[in-house]
């Protein structure tokens, strides 16, 4: 049984997708429907690895920082858009047929109604990657998608461990790579990362514009205009996934959970958000409007 709030999000993401992205950095979508039980979301396929499949390899770093090139790109276009996509991880990024990666599953990513506008939105899920202001459900904004880019991705292509995992177990409130433990690695690279991964989110690289990231010394030579065309060649190997197509996850609705829901929320949010689906069953939407009429 899945709970109201991911069943929010598994509703509110083909809106996001639909009406927002468009770009060849992103997934998109193609269709979107449901019936009693299931809901489908027809998207790009790839057959591309995710870059979780490349986890135990050991990457040099022109590799990496293509890596982090893919994803900076992808936040620029998302910053234009005002989405924060709030679930950047190695196994949402994809490899297409140019070997550049691919950023899915927009399932909890939330559009900001203004550029300034900072406000308690809830995470669906507890992930031990969220930045500190998420864990401290604290306010929160763009800069919570670039924490997740050093801890959780660059960090751990680089040395194998997750920025939070070791905060954790060493009781660190905070950690500063020190350049001089790593001669593998360029100055500018663990630089990038350090900036990434502050705790205080306007200390953060980024945090005044995402154009930070793209002008950070570590880029510096770097053609950005040919790289958003897809023309700079690709260190990276395309490896054609063998994951077994799987059958589509049964969702169970539970109208109770539902009723939940609306006793906080006091809006007919389920019956409104299944509607941006492109076919719709009005059987179900009629369903969950007697289920809920009551509250």
């Amino acid at each position: 049984m899945i709970n109201h709030i991911e069943i929010f999000s598994y509703l509110q993401e083909p809106h996001i997708l639909k009406k927002f992205i468009k770009y060849n950095f992103t997934q998109t979508i193609i269709s979107s429907f449901q019936d009693y039980d299931n809901l489908y979301l027809v998207t790009d396929y790839y057959e591309g690895d995710s870059l979780f499949s490349f986890s135990e390899e050991i990457m040099n770093e022109e590799q990496i920082k293509f890596i982090a090139a893919c994803i900076v790109q992808i936040y620029i276009y998302l910053r234009k858009e005002r989405i924060v996509h709030r679930d950047i991880s190695m196994k949402n990024l994809i490899l297409d047929k140019d070997n550049y990666l691919n950023i899915i599953d927009f399932s909890y990513a939330i559009k900001y109604p203004s550029k300034l506008d900072m406000k308690n939105y809830l995470i669906c899920y507890y992930d031990i990657d969220n930045p500190p202001e998420i864990q401290s459900i604290l306010q929160y904004d763009y800069n919570v998608d670039y924490y997740r880019l050093g801890a959780s991705i660059l960090y751990f292509l680089m040395f194998k461990q997750y920025v939070n995992a070791i905060k954790k177990d060493n009781n660190l409130d905070e950690l500063i790579i020190n350049p001089e433990s790593t001669r593998i690695f360029s100055n500018s690279s663990i630089d990038f990362i350090n900036k990434l991964i502050i705790n205080e989110p306007s200390r953060r690289l980024g945090f005044n514009s995402v154009e930070e990231l793209k002008n950070h010394p570590w880029f510096d030579g770097f053609d950005w205009e040919k790289f958003e065309k897809k023309e700079m060649k690709s260190p990276l190997k395309f490896t054609k996934s063998e994951s077994i197509p799987q059958a589509c996850q049964k969702f169970d609705f539970d109208f109770e959970t539902q009723k939940r829901y609306k006793r906080v929320s006091k809006k007919r949010i389920y019956a409104k958000l299944i509607r941006n689906y492109d076919y719709v069953n009005k059987d179900i939407v009629i369903e969950i409007y007697k289920s809920i009429k009551n509250i």
